[in-house]
């Protein structure tokens, strides 16, 4: 899958630059809510939103796990 955002040494990063995390879950949230509205039509606008949400997640995954790796105990905190 691939999708707009990243995680690259701890951070969240989109197209136009970094993310905090709380936020980069709220977004994630979104895309997957909007997926869920968007499933009944046949524009492809559910599968873009579903995509953007799963690989959003991930960075958000990755991204809080590298921060604990780093010594971080919230890595929220690290924002």
């Amino acid at each position: 899958m691939t999708g707009p955002f990243r995680h690259i040494g701890g951070a969240v990063i989109a197209d136009h630059g970094p993310i905090p995390l709380a936020a980069a879950r709220d977004l994630a949230r979104f895309y997957a809510i909007e997926a869920q509205a968007a499933a009944a039509s046949s524009s492809g606008f559910a599968d873009l939103c579903q995509t953007r949400a799963t690989v959003l997640d991930a960075a958000v995954r990755d991204a809080a796990r590298w921060r604990r790796a780093a010594g971080w105990r919230d890595p929220d905190e690290a924002d």
